[in-house]
């Protein structure tokens, strides 16, 4: 069971917005609107990501009144997100499909 749950950890991580929310979240506390506010994306999609985020154990959801103040649910995933951001960096991307190799023009 311990291996379905580490695929399913690298599976949330594979996702940009998911991701972002991540990183948003390693440094602070949000809610809902601060979100969308940060990343300008649609406040549903937003809320589909946290649920996700959630059911896999990465984020926890406290209620704050009538607020709901979404939190990282790990220090040790802020980790595995600057290990994921750093390998990101390093990585060079290069296409080498026919379209864009200009060696063989």
């Amino acid at each position: 069971m311990e291996k379905i749950r580490d695929i399913n950890i690298y599976k949330m991580l594979s996702d940009g917005i998911r991701l972002h929310i991540l990183k948003i979240l390693s440094t602070k506390n949000m809610q809902v609107t601060d979100l969308v506010k940060e990343l300008n994306i649609d406040q549903p999609l937003i809320s589909h990501k946290l649920k996700e985020l959630r059911e896999n154990g990465l984020v926890i959801s406290h209620r704050s009144g009538k607020n709901i103040i979404y939190s990282i649910s790990d220090k040790s995933l802020n980790e595995v997100i600057r290990v994921t951001e750093n390998a990101g960096n390093k990585i060079d991307f290069v296409c080498n499909c026919a379209e864009c190799d200009t060696d063989n023009i």
